[in-house]
């Protein structure tokens, strides 16, 4: 196999966003809510900067759709905060995307929340599991290796296989 890609070996930052007043609840801080939604949003980020998403829909009837999530919430967010999504691919197989996110506060450089999927690829016709095709497979395999390199996800959120 050749060397990882030193452009693909960091985690896309894709998704950044500032919290608003309508996003914070009782205790004065954002709601869960608004966690997995900045969480989902990145993924949706991911998905079309990978290709995976409307386009690659519309154009072979083949998508992917959540199977599995996990979210760990470490740190509150209050309003007016500036947050980025960190993203990354932990692995892939001939149906299964593994995706990592790290939700972090830019205001005070610390993480907020972590969040993990695992996506299963499917042909819409069938609504059922279908094989990545052999050029998207090897194209999210060279992100893997690439990203192989990047700190390790806490061992308590990888999820079982």
């Amino acid at each position: 196999m050749n060397s990882p890609d030193p452009a693909l070996a960091q985690p896309f930052r894709l998704y950044r966003a500032t919290v608003p007043a309508d996003w914070i609840d009782v205790n004065d801080h954002m709601n869960v809510e608004r966690y997995y939604h900045l969480l989902y949003q990145a993924q949706v980020e991911v998905t079309e900067h990978l290709e995976l998403g409307r386009t690659y829909v519309a154009a072979r009837g083949l998508s992917k759709m959540v199977v599995e999530s996990n979210f760990r919430f470490e740190r509150e967010l209050r309003v007016g905060e500036r947050v980025e999504v960190r993203s990354r691919l932990l692995g892939v197989d001939r149906k299964r995307i593994h995706f990592f996110h790290e939700l972090w506060n830019l205001d005070r450089d610390i993480r907020a929340a972590v969040g993990e999927q695992i996506d299963v690829h499917v042909d819409l016709s069938t609504r059922r599991s279908a094989p990545l095709p052999e050029e998207v497979l090897a194209r999210l395999q060279r992100v893997v290796v690439a990203q192989a390199g990047l700190p390790p996800v806490p061992a308590r959120l990888t999820l079982a296989r």
